[in-house]
């Protein structure tokens, strides 16, 4: 067994990796304008997509949705690669509010994973946070609203060979 310090680890401290994710990536996105793109979206399925991005080997985007039901803003991840062998893709997503120190609200935060089968197919959180509550002082600085978003692409399963 090799001597822990070397590898700059405390002893006695065992390694951690995860048996199921493959690859993740962490994005902030910025809200400029946070009020301008409320009065702005005529309805539920105006959105303000992302740049897109990759992880795991897939193409990938977020979408907001600064209006869902005239009271809350939506954060969806949606699939921009058809799934590798005409499988699905397992992803983990996650998001949460900044406050105006950097962190990650306790309150303000959602975290789920699912499958995707199909280019273009959207997932996330369709109520994620009210209007009210993100527009306290603490969150929206300068009517900027700061994002931090994971997504993490899920390995596919091994068979046994029993």
């Amino acid at each position: 067994m090799s001597d822990p310090s070397r590898n700059g680890e405390a002893a006695g401290t065992p390694d951690r990796m995860s048996l199921t994710t493959a690859a993740t990536k962490d994005i902030f996105f910025d809200v400029e304008g946070y009020t301008a793109a409320i009065l702005m979206s005529t309805g539920d399925n105006c959105y303000y997509p992302s740049e897109r991005f990759t992880v795991g080997g897939y193409d990938w985007a977020v979408r907001f949705y600064p209006n869902q039901l005239g009271s809350h803003i939506s954060i969806l991840l949606v699939l921009l690669s058809e799934p590798k062998d005409g499988t699905v893709v397992g992803v983990r997503f996650g998001c949460a509010v900044l406050d105006r120190s950097g962190k990650p609200s306790a309150e303000l935060w959602q975290s789920s994973s699912t499958v995707l089968s199909f280019y273009g197919e959207e997932w996330g959180f369709w109520r994620f946070a009210p209007h009210d509550v993100l527009e306290d002082p603490d969150y929206l600085e300068g009517d900027c609203l700061t994002l931090s978003c994971t997504v993490s692409v899920l390995r596919k399963p091994q068979l046994s060979s029993d």
